[in-house]
């Protein structure tokens, strides 16, 4: 059973709450029918029907999301399935998801899957930022003619300065869901959807609670499959093919200084050069297409996926569970 700031205190609350409804329930239910009144017969089996659904609810969250349970022994078999080997924290241990998804997003050390060892979006960004600064410190000595490249350069630079701050936010919020969905929303929920009054707002905090810790990690898990299948290589291999290309201009500019001062030699050798030197330029063209693709297809439209995908499901188990008034607005999607 979950532990933490309310864990398994509030998994006690909540069986407690539900014995004490049923018992409620059971009196006014009786009463009603002691004294004939149709409308307090019907509150007391609404009541005593509501309690015995909160019931199977707290036995059921209790059997699908403890250690061990059916829930996590779903998320190994979907995580864990293809070799996959992370580097877990202490308070998201529990969840091989959310696990996986925080160091595909900002881990620092490699994790493997599919067969393959990867380096997390973060450091991805960070490798690809670094290695165009540097080029565009080279570059910017020939400013004059190179200014439509330099130009996009800075604008590679800034749409990967936005990516690394969409996966750091994206990553908080997977710690936070770690940390706090099934220690203090779950138990909340449960316990606030033993009363009327806030029926509805506890039923949407038992689906926000799924939404947040089985939903959201696993899209991203998705996500991993589809990026592994997508430009990675071009992303990965663009800054080893730039390098080969100056040792290509470098190489040339030694056969024009070995060569004799003859006119042919000359303008053979500044041909070398010139080609070399324009291969070069139209690989780094490439590159910046490529990482800049990659990126916003790993940073944005991949999350916002992901993001539609676990407010959809929200939703939807908002509605079973009678809460859909708190996700009225989300009709759109």
């Amino acid at each position: 059973m979950p532990t933490g700031l309310l864990g398994a205190y509030g998994f006690g609350v909540a069986v407690l709450l539900v014995g004490i409804m049923i018992s409620v329930g059971g009196i006014l239910l009786g009463t009603g029918y002691a004294l004939n009144d149709r409308k307090l017969k019907d509150i007391g089996r609404s009541e005593l029907m509501q309690s015995l659904i909160n019931g199977a609810l707290v036995g059921g969250f209790v059997a699908l999301f403890a250690s061990g349970g059916i829930i996590g022994v779903f998320i190994n078999s979907v995580v864990l399935a293809n070799g996959t080997t992370m580097t877990c924290s202490g308070f998201m241990a529990g969840n091989t998801a959310i696990c996986f998804a925080y160091d595909y997003l900002v881990g620092q050390g490699q994790y493997e899957y599919l067969g393959a060892s990867h380096s997390s979006v973060l450091s991805g960004v960070t490798v690809a930022v670094t290695g165009l600064i540097a080029a565009y410190a080279v570059l910017g000595i020939f400013k004059t003619f190179l200014s439509p490249l330099l130009s996009q350069i800075q604008s590679t630079v800034q749409v990967l300065g936005a990516a690394a701050v969409s996966v750091t936010v994206q990553a908080s919020v997977l710690a936070v869901a770690a940390a706090g969905s099934m220690t203090l929303l779950l138990p909340l929920g449960l316990v606030l959807r033993t009363f009327y009054p806030v029926r509805k707002l506890g039923g949407f905090l038992i689906a926000l609670t799924i939404g947040l810790y089985l939903i959201l990690p696993l899209s991203y898990v998705m996500n991993a499959t589809l990026l592994s299948y997508y430009a990675s290589a071009e992303a990965g291999n663009g800054s080893a093919q730039f390098v080969f290309d100056f040792n290509n201009v470098e190489g040339s500019l030694l056969a024009y200084a070995s060569t004799g001062s003859g006119n042919s030699s000359i303008v053979s050798a500044l041909a070398s050069v010139g080609s070399a030197v324009s291969k070069q330029l139209s690989n780094l063209v490439n590159y910046l297409f490529g990482i800049m693709s990659y990126f916003i297809l790993a940073t944005f439209i991949l999350p916002a996926f992901s993001l539609m995908l676990t407010g959809i499901s929200v939703r939807e188990l908002s509605a079973v569970l009678g809460s859909d008034t708190f996700l009225g607005r989300t009709s759109i999607i």
